[in-house]
């Protein structure tokens, strides 16, 4: 796909395709990605209920929100590149700023330019009577990124926020494994620590709001099938950008566009559907939706160290056959 959207760049023009290209990513990241994550994750959670229980709702839905990270992923590592492993591990960085602060300051502005102040009033209530909890999920996003930035440099051997040089060789297998054991070891531990919240406040999973929740495999389908296609066009957008202006961006990213784009570009987009998932029960203003908003962090990093760890190890056995690979 990569290749038809160079073809229509050299028939188009510079200043046209730009446009074009900028229009298409606003639109499938503000429009078209916020519909099918609603489609896929109130059918998830429906379906969660019924078959794993009430308090499972919350992980399914943060978890099912991360299959833009694994389709990146193996997309990328079918066309021999590691460094789509680079999207599961760089959205625990973009979750951070995203579900912590971006999230808050949208549903915040939102009242404010409504009038809606004593929801303002409401929801720093909430904070302050929440703190615990509030400090339990960002210590443990924190620690799953500190995880997976530990799985990049097992990757690379290069931390994350460093510039990557062109042509860098890719780390043998025992690394690759290693980063897989790595991010094993941040999943265990959290649901360790999140065992104990669970025991000690299962209202928080057991009495989020469902409205709109409903138990369809027709809508799940649908829904996950057009988050993963948007986020395959995207993927092929970033192929075609990393040809097309690989001078530019080498120039910010350094040497190794294609690893760079995923860690910074492809993780903030990837990591959509959780600030929407986020906004939504930010602004139910009860501890249980607050919960499952702090969760799009926490949960969604852990659920990404798996997808890092799967990665990691797909590319081990890939390399110990004989398989070459790149960043």
């Amino acid at each position: 796909m990569d290749g038809l959207i160079i073809k229509l760049h050299d028939y188009l023009g510079e200043m046209p395709f730009l446009v074009i290209s900028g229009i298409t990513a606003v639109i499938c990241c503000f429009w078209l990605i916020p519909q099918a994550t609603d489609l896929m994750t109130n059918s998830a959670a429906g379906l969660a209920e019924k078959i794993l229980g009430r308090d499972q709702r919350t992980l399914v839905i943060n978890s099912s929100t991360n299959n833009p990270e694994l389709l990146l992923m193996l997309v990328s590592l079918s066309i021999g590149r590691l460094g789509g492993i680079g999207t599961p591990l760089g959205s625990n960085f973009a979750n951070l700023y995203l579900m912590f602060i971006v999230a808050p300051l949208i549903v915040l502005s939102k009242w404010l330019l409504t009038g809606k102040l004593n929801k303002i009033t409401s929801f720093i209530a909430l904070l302050i009577k929440e703190k615990k909890l509030f400090f339990w999920h960002l210590s443990m996003s924190l620690s799953m990124f500190l995880f997976s930035s530990t799985a990049y440099w097992c990757i690379t051997g290069i931390f994350e926020f460093e510039v990557l040089p062109e042509n860098m060789p890719v780390r043998n297998w025992h690394w690759l494994l290693f980063g897989g054991i790595t991010c094993i070891f941040g999943v265990l531990i959290f649901f360790i620590s999140e065992k104990r919240l669970k025991k000690n406040r299962p209202e928080l999973f057991d009495d989020i709001t469902d409205d709109n929740f409903e138990a369809s495999w027709l809508q799940l389908f649908w829904g996950t099938a057009g988050l993963l296609t948007l986020c395959y066009a995207l993927n092929s957008l970033f192929l075609a950008w990393t040809e097309l202006y690989s001078t530019l961006l080498s120039n910010i990213f350094g040497g190794a566009v294609f690893v760079s784009l995923h860690y910074f570009v492809g993780s903030l987009i990837s990591s959509l559907p959780e600030t929407i998932v986020a906004v939504e029960n930010y602004e139910r203003l009860t501890p249980p939706d607050f919960n499952t908003a702090l969760a799009s962090a926490s949960q969604s990093n852990m659920t990404n160290l798996a997808i890092g760890c799967l990665g990691s190890i797909l590319a081990s056995i890939f390399l110990l056959a004989g398989i070459n690979y790149r960043l």
